[in-house]
């Protein structure tokens, strides 16, 4: 997986010509590039075309898996501790 970040960077863009190329600000790049779990599917659909990317190859970087990963570990938590306290 490559975030959304590696892919401007691989392919030798800075933040303003991608905002220019998508016809958004370079602070909605920022900002996707921060924490792309909640990306519009409009602005998703233009990185899958620009960067030739399928949605698993950036679905959606560390930040997305580290968030999952953060909610399984809490589940596992509070399923535990509610199963302890029912014995």
């Amino acid at each position: 997986m490559r975030t959304l970040k590696e892919l401007r960077i691989a392919n030798g863009l800075t933040q303003i010509e991608l905002a220019q190329l998508f016809k958004v600000s370079s602070r909605t790049i920022q900002n996707m590039e921060k924490d792309s779990s909640n990306i519009k599917d409009s602005l998703l659909s233009k990185y899958l075309a620009a960067f030739q990317v399928s949605y698993d190859d950036i679905f959606l970087g560390n930040e997305y898996e580290n968030f999952v990963l953060r909610e399984k570990k809490k589940n596992s938590i509070i399923i535990n501790y509610k199963d302890k306290q029912e014995c």
